[in-house]
């Protein structure tokens, strides 16, 4: 008997049309056809956490999770362009941890001149 798990699903499409998922894991045959997936539990193929698959996720060749997705922003020219979500996280710790680090070094450069002019 075959252990059971939670499948990472890919979609295939059939010349027919048909479109199915199949489970990417070693020694798994798991199929079901698109729109029978709805409600079926699977590993995010980014990120590697457990989703329950949705409207949205069958339309996917690789489903994600929501926290996976990718987010418009508008850069300071205007141009619109696409990040991942979880790179906005990291971008703004890495901002929040830089904003700290020149407000310390500007706040011991303006101490340190203030005792020598004294």
């Amino acid at each position: 008997m075959a252990a059971k798990h939670i499948h990472k699903l890919r979609k295939h499409t059939y010349k027919t049309g048909i479109k199915i998922f199949f489970c990417t894991l070693i020694d798994c045959h798991y199929k079901v056809e698109a729109p029978l997936a709805i409600g079926k539990e699977s590993i995010c193929n980014i990120c590697g956490n457990p989703f329950i698959m949705n409207e949205y996720t069958i339309k996917l060749t690789k489903p994600h999770c929501t926290g996976c997705g990718k987010v418009a922003i508008v850069s300071a020219s205007g141009k619109k362009s696409y990040v991942r979500k979880q790179s906005t996280h990291v971008l703004a710790a890495v901002a929040e941890n830089t904003t700290e680090n020149l407000r310390s070094r500007l706040q011991m450069a303006t101490n340190s001149s203030n005792k020598e002019d004294i």
